[in-house]
């Protein structure tokens, strides 16, 4: 019998939230917090906020609950939005006609690890006031701190011009629409490290031609096609590699079956709650079950019996909380033997589950 689903989220939320409270944010003043003074004025972000700046000309916007009526918070210039937390965020353009573009650098604790693999998170709000919501956005490491004298987008090519060496770009994955003038989305991607990276800017890094927006629908039917966004709660955390790569099937080492039995052991679960967290965290993927056994019983027999092991393991993450249009499983029956040597500790290794993650297609 499954446990009730209650105590099953509230186990796989206590879980995130240690994995969250281990990692430290490596962005200072991510959270735009720490500030030298009330925000009197627009495009004041490098004089009022501390450890932040706007690295071109563009003019990016502080907006603090002490603030002035146009860089107020909940109340601005450009709408209503309350911050995620805490009592201040900054606003930028993100597209804006004959390529102006704003943007908004961070400096980090210390440079990157070469090699270790990191996350960097943000909160986006799209401004009651825009025309057009963009449909991507990024991140520029860099290793020195930025100061171009240019209004427009930060391209390679005018990185170039401006002669930044050892920089990168890593694009982020949106959770949620950036559509929405009242939530907060998340977007975030996870990246190798260079080693050199101290530095990092937000903003959309392409011109007009190359940008993704939408338009949306108004009452005025001339506005300018300008897309601003609130930003809050910056983040850039050490995180591991990812253990289940797309495409490759992976067996949970713990998740192995008793002799002639599908039932799941608590072990077991927690390696498949390991499984349901990817998932969580990945919407656009889905993952396909396949059970084994080992070669004693019939092939008939076997079928069943692997099937019944997929079907459990289907099973339980639905009772976790994925929806069953991710999830496929299949018996394989002892068509697909780890080891065919005979010995108890093979035909052990054989009675097992395959996972298999995939790009998300619904059916």
């Amino acid at each position: 019998m499954f446990p009730k689903k209650p105590t099953i989220l509230l186990f796989v939320s206590q879980l995130l939230l240690l994995q969250v409270l281990a990692a430290q944010n490596l962005v200072v003043n991510g959270g735009f917090e720490d500030y030298y003074s009330c925000p009197s004025a627009m495009g004041n972000l490098s004089i009022d906020c501390k450890n932040l700046k706007a690295p071109t000309l563009g003019s990016t916007d502080y907006f603090n609950i002490c603030g002035a009526k146009e860089v107020g918070v909940p109340d601005n210039f450009n709408g209503n939005q309350r911050s995620f937390e805490g009592d201040a965020y900054a606003g930028l353009y993100l597209f804006s006609p004959n390529e102006y573009r704003e943007y908004i650098q961070f400096e980090l604790k210390h440079p990157l690890k070469k090699g270790q693999y990191y996350k960097v998170s943000l909160r986006l709000s799209l401004a009651e006031k825009s025309v057009l919501a963009i449909q991507e956005a990024s991140i520029l490491f860099t290793k020195d701190q930025l100061n171009i004298n240019t209004n427009e987008s930060l391209s390679p090519r005018r990185l170039n011009r401006f002669k930044i060496d050892k920089y990168s770009y890593v694009n982020l994955k949106v959770k949620g629409s950036i559509f929405d003038n009242q939530k907060w989305a998340l977007v975030e991607a996870e990246f190798e490290a260079n080693g050199y990276e101290k530095y990092l800017t937000f903003g959309n890094f392409k011109n007009d031609k190359y940008s993704k927006v939408v338009r949306l629908e108004v009452k005025d039917n001339s506005p300018k096609p300008l897309s601003y966004y609130y930003i809050d709660d910056v983040q850039v955390v050490k995180t591991k590699k990812s253990g289940f790569e797309l495409n490759k099937p992976f067996v949970l080492n713990r998740l192995q079956f008793e002799f002639d039995d599908f039932k799941l052991t608590e072990k077991a679960k927690r390696e498949i709650q390991k499984v349901y967290v990817h998932l969580r965290r990945n919407p656009k993927v889905q993952v396909s079950i396949f059970g084994h056994t080992d070669d004693l019983g019939t092939n008939q027999y076997n079928k069943y019996l692997s099937s019944r092991r997929a079907r459990a393991v289907a099973l339980y993450l639905q009772e976790l909380g994925l929806s069953k249009r991710r999830i496929r499983w299949e018996g394989m029956g002892d068509t697909l033997p780890l080891d065919d040597s005979k010995t108890t500790k093979a035909r052990d290794a054989n009675r097992r589950v395959e996972f298999v993650i995939t790009e998300f297609e619904d059916y």
